[in-house]
This record gives structure tokens, sequence and C-alpha cells, in this order.
């Protein structure tokens, strides 16, 4: 069944058209990856359906639901978490309360001004299980600017799936890590996203064949093809768009 459906989704900026009549469809539970050259409009898609810009025109649908257009905390509430290309957390708080800030609504605390967060013992269980899972829990106190760039990424990742999305977006999880970092990023993606439906956008291939069941090719905003990673490395068009002949992005 499809979580996610783009139907002749567009987005154009002033006289620009970045995404040209996507159609696709996300599968419950599958690890889909979506690939193309630089400038092929993999990040607006991303603001796309997780409400950062709002389509020109077309159709988002989350479990049969519309929600094109829709603020970015809404879409989040209905179960789609999403990280960027660069590290987005609060780098004055402790790595610790990044967590708890990302689990409030989720664990009932809402915005409610009148209660000490720090009574809600259950809101502290949830956070310290996040930590475990991430790996952070030994620097649970230190501020979340001071830890590793690696760390960082780590962090928003807990952040993204501490709400217990069901469809988690990243952008570029391993971008500007070290091989052995980038190794240990995809066990961890692996792992946190159990169960889950991942939806990533990464340009190392490596990363791309290892965590991807299905793979989509991007070019001019544009889907050129969709397939396994058996189905992708031949295609003709795709190696085109590589190789630069298809594509100048």
């Amino acid at each position: 069944m499809s979580i996610l459906s783009l139907r002749g989704l567009r987005k154009n900026f002033g006289a620009s058209e970045i995404i040209c009549g996507v159609d696709l469809d996300f599968e419950a539970g599958e690890k889909h990856a979506i690939i193309g050259p630089n400038g092929a409009g993999k990040s607006t898609l991303f603001h796309l359906v997780s409400g950062k810009c709002a389509p020109s025109a077309g159709e988002i649908r989350f479990r049969g639901r519309a929600i094109g257009g829709l603020p970015p905390y809404r879409i989040n509430r209905l179960g789609i978490a999403r990280s960027f290309q660069v590290s987005n957390i609060f780098p004055r708080l402790s790595v610790y309360e990044n967590i708890r800030c990302a689990l409030f609504w989720t664990s009932g605390c809402g915005y409610s001004f009148w209660r000490l967060v720090d009574g809600q013992g259950a809101l502290h269980d949830r956070t310290e299980q996040v930590l475990e899972r991430i790996g952070l829990a030994g620097k649970a106190q230190v501020p979340a600017g001071a830890i590793a760039y690696s760390e960082q990424r780590a962090l928003e990742l807990g952040m993204a799936v501490a709400g217990d999305a069901e469809l988690v977006l990243l952008d570029e999880p391993v971008a500007g890590m070290s091989r052995s970092e980038a190794e240990n990023a995809v066990e961890l993606i692996r792992k946190v996203t159990a169960g889950k439906t991942l939806v990533l956008v990464e340009h190392d291939m490596n990363i791309v064949f290892d965590l991807a069941e299905r793979i989509s090719v991007l070019v001019y905003g544009k889907i050129i093809a969709s397939g396994t990673a058996e189905q992708i490395r031949a295609d003709s068009r795709v190696r085109e768009a590589y190789l630069g002949e298809a594509c100048h992005a």
C-alpha cells in the first residue's frame, strides 16, 4: 500500500520550474532513495512533502490524505519527519534537551506553559531511550554545538525519529562524513528506521545501494527512472544523465 503518493507535482520559482510533473508512489515500510545530478530538484521535492514549500500544482497524499500546502508542524504531527543537508539542531541546548524538545508533542505535553517539564517522568524515560538508540547517552548533558559533526547528524536523526514518525525523509544524511563515520551512520539509520518508511536523498552511491530497496532518478525536475538497484544500474537514461549528456546541472 502506498503511504505517500505524488501526482502531477510541480513547483515554480518565478519563471523557473524546478519540479516538472512528478508522479511517484512510496510503499509503506520500504527504503527508497532519490538520486540525481546537482540542481535536479531533490531537496525541493523534500521541501514540498514536508511543507516548507507549497506546490504550484499537483497533489501530495499521505495515507490517502491531501497534505500539499499544509504547514510543516501539521505535516509532522501526521507522521512525517525530515532531516536537512545542514545539521538542524539547537546548539546551545544539551543533547538531552534537543531530544526532549522533539518529544514534547507526541508525549502529550504539547505547549502547556503552566507545567514543569522536569516533572514529566514518561518524557524523561522516552528521551533516555532515544539517546541510547542513537549512541549519545554518554553525552546527554553536553551542549549539542560542542559534539562532533557525525554526532550532530546522529542527534538530528534521533530528533527526526523521536516522535514515532511513520515516514522519515533524510536529505544527504552522510554528507561531510569520513568513510568510517558514514558506515556507522548507515547502521544507525538502518536501526532507527526499522519498520518505518525511509526516503533519502544521497549522492554517495555506495550508501544508496546499501540502504535502498528502490531508487528513483530525478533529472531536471522529472523522474526518468525508478526501480531496483540492478534496474537503475542498467538504465541507459541514468548513465546518460550522470555522464552529463542529458543534464548539465
